[in-house]
């Protein structure tokens, strides 16, 4: 008998190291729960971060006029005593 580490990646166990088992082989496994929740939360945040980054890249670019409003200087004036 062998014993592989592997990680479930939602689809598949992914052994955490190269293992020398002939592909179609049939295996058994045995589950040791293992306290994910640190691990979900990151994946959950990462789909999530995902997600954000790929619907902001599907909304329209910025208007040309924005770059006419950063050209703009602003006065800024300090006030010392509120």
């Amino acid at each position: 008998m062998i014993a592989i580490r592997a990680i479930y990646d939602g689809n598949a166990f992914v052994p955490e190291n190269p293992c020398e088992i002939a592909k179609g082989s049939k295996v058994t496994l045995t589950i040791n729960a293992i306290d994910n929740d640190f691990k979900q939360n990151k994946l959950a945040a990462f789909r999530q971060l995902t997600k954000e980054v790929k619907e902001l890249n599907e909304t329209d670019p910025l208007p040309l006029e924005f770059d006419d409003i950063l050209s703009q200087r602003l006065k800024i004036r300090e006030i010392t005593s509120l």
